[in-house]
């Protein structure tokens, strides 16, 4: 469900060099769930918003997958 999603957010993460306690700490999710969320443990629209709104960009939810958007509405594979 979330696939695409986590890979997306890897991407974008590194490219901004920033680590997960980072985002942690910028979202107030504890970094535990995080690395959860993000090695596929748990599957959490509420942890993958709060991750999105710390990389300011946006999750659309289509045929089953979340995919990412920039605020001007493009696909993101950064």
């Amino acid at each position: 469900m979330f696939d695409e999603f986590r890979q997306n957010i890897k991407k974008i993460a590194k490219s901004r060099h920033l680590t997960y306690a980072q985002i942690a700490e910028k979202s107030g999710v504890k970094e535990s769930t995080i690395k959860a969320f993000m090695c596929g443990a748990t599957d959490s629209r509420r942890v993958a918003e709060k991750i999105a709104d710390v990389l300011e960009v946006k999750i659309v939810y289509c045929n089953g997958d979340y995919s990412i958007t920039t605020e001007k509405g493009q696909m993101t594979n950064e």
